[in-house]
């Protein structure tokens, strides 16, 4: 069996990229399959024991199938040391692994994007809403720490990548976003698999002017270069 794991972190695009895969019906089901937080709620949904991990393994790689022959998987930086194991258990067996990175070049726009996605409760337009969202307002320390945890999250991959390797197809939340279709497309030919249906997106861009704003407030007062 093939398959893939998309690599990334918050606010890169995953969630637009896994709805045009999943759109496709050729490139499996991505979904943070060993995520700690969902391995309950995802095992109550299979029936399966959560601490039975052979048969957690064997659940997790048929809802990340979809009876499409290609196994796929999100993963966050921040979930590495959790899924490791389970590479281990058996999903390195499925051969061959296709590694995809996904990343966002302007690492300020996507820590403005972070913290109007926390504060506000609104992650993803067009698939769920807050049920009490809140007026996110400026704040230049949040915008920093969501900064620095991007950047060492992008730091932590290519890291990880060199040690094992691994080169890695390489996405850009940029160009996802100028062409999600063209770049969907991009990962399900380089699995091997003929073009399934168009892929759909099916989420809303959440960037608005005020975004841009608040990046170009955050640039000045951190004494960065409005292209840094």
């Amino acid at each position: 069996m093939r398959g893939y794991v998309i690599a990334t972190s918050p606010r890169s695009g995953s969630t637009l990229l896994c709805t045009l895969l999943r759109s496709s019906g050729v490139a499996g089901w991505p979904q943070s399959w060993f995520r700690e937080q969902n391995r309950a709620e995802f095992a109550a949904d299979w029936q399966v024991d959560p601490q039975d991990a052979a048969a957690y393994l064997r659940a997790a790689i048929e809802a990340g199938t979809r009876g499409t022959g290609i196994f796929a998987l999100r993963m966050m930086w921040g979930s590495l040391a959790e899924v490791e194991p389970w590479l281990g258990r058996g999903l390195n067996r499925i051969n061959p692994l296709q590694w995809v990175w996904l990343e966002r070049r302007d690492k300020v726009a996507q820590a403005v994007s972070r913290h109007r996605a926390e504060t506000s409760g609104i992650w993803h337009l067009g698939i769920e809403e807050a049920e009490f969202p809140k007026a996110p307002c400026y704040d230049f320390a949040a915008i920093h720490r969501y900064l620095t945890e991007a950047e060492g999250d992008a730091a932590g991959w290519g890291a990880w990548f060199a040690e094992q390797g691994v080169a890695p197809l390489r996405i850009f939340y940029e160009d996802l976003a100028a062409d999600p279709v063209f770049q969907a497309n991009r990962l399900i030919t380089a699995l091997g698999m003929p073009a399934g249906q168009s892929p759909a997106a099916g989420t809303k861009r959440m960037a608005n002017r005020e975004s841009a704003d608040w990046a170009s407030r955050y640039r000045c007062e951190a004494g960065l270069s409005l292209r840094s």
